[in-house]
Order: structure tokens, then C-alpha cells, then sequence
């Protein structure tokens, strides 16, 4: 039996951000389909800060050499699930963080002056789509339960989730390593155990959904 190995990354920017409270209810193993997965979460969330994300994430990355890495952040506009497609290199001069800093431009030049100004994650949307949808939970009766709705995006902005996305696919990328898949995972608001319980099963799904393209 195959080991898969995850790394959720959640960071915290307000108080009623999800992300820390779904990743540390995950399990640190689960099994689909005869392969055994680790599930790796950090001790404790990462900082709502472009130059504490830029240190610590990619250091998380080559303590635990996943094989897939999957950002989870707040949409607070959103009521959907959603896995985002790539992330831009500019842009993370315009909003500050929660430490009031931004990345000028003059630091991301210095940072990813060889870098593409777009990358995107190395997997196989429209499977990883509908694997997704499949591993979720089934509604218990006719019309009782809910379906989740989960869903691909190509938004996930100039803030820190995209520069912490885009961060990490550079990383790959200069390193040459075409393997390790890389995603962003927003999540909408979830209030009360009722939405935390739907969040870590949308999670989970994802997780397995992301396990079967490794196994390819």
C-alpha cells in the first residue's frame, strides 16, 4: 500500500477566519482507494504576512518534502468552495498585511525577477473537479442534506493567499520539481459546527481528490 504525504499551510488574518480551525480538525492519516495518506498540519497557523509567508512556507515545504501542498484561506464574498487554478507574480504592493507591510515592487523584482508573471498548479483541473465532487459525502435521504458546492476558480487575488500560491509554485518551478502538486483552497465563511463539519468533509474530499492524480 502507496503513503501519500499532504501538507495543509491555513493562515490566520481575522478573527473569524476558518482556515486554522477546519486544518486542525483533520486526521494526521486516512485511506482511499488502498493508499494510506499523512496529513501534515503545522503546529500552529501561518501569519497573515507576505514576509512571514515568504520565510516560513517554503521551509515547512523542505522539512516535510510532501507530495502535495494545499494552501487554505478565507473568501469572505464567497458561499462556495473553491480550488484556485495559478496565481500572478506582481500585484502584493497594493493592500498591506496584517502587519501593516506590503511587497514593493523593488522586492518582488529581487525576488522573482526570473520568474514567470503567472504559474499555475500542475494538476489536471477538470479530473481533480470531478474526483472532488465525487468524494464528498452524499445527502443521507431524498431531500435531506446538503450538497456542497465546490467549484475551480482563477481569482484567488493580490493578497497573501496569492502571494503565498504563487510563492510556492515558484518554488517548483525553480527547483524543477514537477511533481509536488501545489493548490490553493479557499473557503467561505463558515459559522457553528454545522459549517465546520461540511468544511473539513469538502477538505478531506479534496484531499483524496488530490491523492488520486499523485498515485498517476
Amino acid at each position: 500500500m502507496a503513503e501519500s504525504s499532504y501538507l495543509p499551510e491555513p493562515f490566520l488574518d481575522i478573527k473569524s477566519n476558518p482556515s486554522w480551525t477546519i486544518a486542525s480538525r483533520l486526521p494526521t492519516t486516512l485511506t482511499h482507494r488502498g493508499v494510506s495518506i499523512r496529513i501534515i498540519t503545522p503546529d500552529s497557523p501561518l501569519k497573515a504576512e507576505y514576509h512571514h509567508l515568504l520565510e516560513t512556507a517554503p521551509k515547512l515545504i523542505e522539512q516535510h518534502a510532501p507530495d502535495a501542498v494545499i494552501h487554505i484561506g478565507l473568501a469572505v464574498e464567497r458561499s462556495y468552495f473553491a480550488v484556485e487554478r495559478g496565481a500572478q507574480r506582481d500585484g502584493y504592493s497594493l493592500y498591506p498585511d496584517m502587519a501593516g507591510k506590503t511587497i514593493t515592487k523593488a522586492q518582488a523584482k529581487k525576488l522573482f525577477a526570473k520568474s514567470p508573471d503567472r504559474l499555475d498548479s500542475k494538476v489536471d483541473f477538470d479530473a481533480l473537479l470531478r474526483s472532488w465532487k465525487g468524494n464528498l459525502p452524499k445527502p443521507t435521504a431524498k431531500g435531506k442534506g446538503e450538497v456542497t458546492d465546490v467549484r475551480l476558480s482563477d481569482d484567488v487575488g493580490n493578497y497573501v493567499c496569492g502571494l503565498v500560491y504563487y510563492a510556492s509554485l515558484e518554488k517548483m518551478w525553480r527547483d524543477g520539481n514537477e511533481d509536488t502538486k501545489v493548490l490553493f483552497f479557499h473557503l467561505p465563511p463558515l459559522a457553528g459546527p454545522a459549517d465546520l463539519e461540511r468544511g473539513e468533509a469538502a477538505t478531506l474530499a479534496l484531499i483524496k481528490a488530490v491523492a488520486e492524480q499523485c498515485e498517476k
